[in-house]
């Protein structure tokens, strides 16, 4: 340990003449791991609250959907989307989809909704759907004779139903037409789902894909394929080259254009939240300005001491600019170990809940990104050591002969 940092750690733990300047060291590094932890902690709200939307919205509806133009039903097998998928390690999965318009019955109750159905899942874990489920199981197969559905929470308890029960979807395009009984097919309630979307829990229903052709007469016709990628990051990547190279009929759409405004809204929310927050990181650099200078003031005859033993004015500058990094250091390194632990106990235990129907989840979700720890903890090091220049130029500007010109 080199002269100045012995005398830099000695001033932030001697015992001061004035023991409210001797405790405001240790208050400014509280204050400064405060507003610290408090900005991590903001800044992991953020993103574990998007990664949830994020993970729910894919779960549900896969990462690429292909489909025809104006969502017209196309022709099952399709020779040039296997040709790209071939040539794209990245895309892992397919399965065909039909999403169309219905109304559901049960007793008097009729509720529209809209049909998802699926072709064979070779992987459960293709949409996470089970993950999802709070009733039952995800079974749309055939069994008994009856034909398997599964629905949202929301639309369960809007039709006061029970699982086990049977109930009615109707083509809403079968009506009207003179002379032609609508179509109609029963179900077996086998599951409920629950996604915290409430657009979603309200109107989203599950059959097979063979129900859904049947239903409505789509022979040999699917509304389009969900293609399933190893890593969510390289949707925009695969979309782009499905954009490319897919001809009509034919086009395609990644979870991110489905729901560009939700996560542009997002997206907006971050920066005047992290804003008002970092003030809090700010309130504990400035506090470090103010007790910095408070020392100088106390302090002046060591200074002055110092000074004349032989310190010069730039020993006195890196003096206190040492000390304002040790603050900053300690504050940050403090802050990193309160925000770390309370997202832990929170991951961990759920402690803090939030309204579901509001917010699509339970819990208060967080994520620490290293990232934003890293610029986080290296901002608040760089502001300490520059809130310290006020005070470290006070003292350089200290005269010996003033000083001590009474001891």
């Amino acid at each position: 340990m080199n002269r100045l940092s012995f005398i830099a750690s000695r001033y932030l733990t001697s015992q001061n003449n004035l023991k409210f300047i001797s405790n405001i060291n240790y208050l400014s590094i509280l204050g400064l791991s405060i507003g610290i932890a408090v900005l991590i902690i903001t800044m992991g709200v953020l993103n574990g609250f998007e990664n949830e939307v994020k993970k729910k919205i894919v779960s549900f509806d896969g990462h690429i959907r292909v489909n025809g133009y104006f969502n017209n039903p196309i022709f099952q097998n399709s020779s040039q989307l296997d040709s790209i998928i071939d040539n794209n390690s990245e895309i892992v999965n397919k399965i065909e989809f039909i999403n169309h318009a219905a109304t559901i019955r049960f007793k008097n109750q009729t509720e529209p909704v809209f049909i998802e159905a699926f072709g064979q899942i070779k992987n459960n874990n293709f949409f996470e759907l089970n993950k999802n489920m709070v009733l039952g199981n995800f079974n749309l197969n055939t069994t008994n004779s009856f034909k398997g559905i599964v629905i949202g929470k929301v639309l369960y308890d809007r039709l006061n139903i029970k699982l086990g029960q049977k109930i009615t979807l109707m083509d809403l395009k079968s009506l009207g037409n003179p002379g032609v009984a609508p179509r109609i097919l029963q179900f077996e309630l086998r599951g409920v789902y629950e996604t915290g979307l409430s657009e979603y829990d309200e109107s989203i229903v599950y059959i097979n894909l063979n129900d859904a052709q049947t239903l409505l007469k789509y022979n040999n016709l699917i509304s389009g394929y969900i293609l399933s990628l190893n890593q969510i990051d390289d949707t925009k990547k695969i979309g782009n080259v499905l954009n490319d190279k897919l001809n009509y009929p034919l086009t395609s759409s990644t979870w991110i254009e489905r729901h560009s405004n939700l996560f542009e809204w997002l997206s907006l929310q971050k920066y005047p939240i992290t804003i008002v927050f970092a003030m809090i990181a700010l309130v504990g650099i400035l506090n470090i300005s103010s007790s910095l200078t408070m020392i100088v003031m106390e302090k002046t005859k060591s200074i002055g001491v110092m000074r004349a033993i032989g310190l010069s004015e730039n020993d006195l500058l890196k003096l206190f600019f040492l000390k304002g990094a040790i603050i900053g250091v300690s504050g940050v390194f403090f802050g990193l170990i309160i925000s770390l632990f309370l997202a832990f106990f929170q991951t961990k235990f759920n402690i803090l809940s939030i309204p579901q129907e509001v917010y699509f989840m339970g819990s208060l979700p967080i994520k620490i990104v290293p990232i934003n720890v890293l610029i986080v903890g290296s901002i608040g090091i760089i502001l300490a050591i520059i809130a310290s220049i006020y005070p470290a130029r006070i003292a350089s500007k200290i005269e010996p002969s003033n000083a001590i010109r009474y001891e």
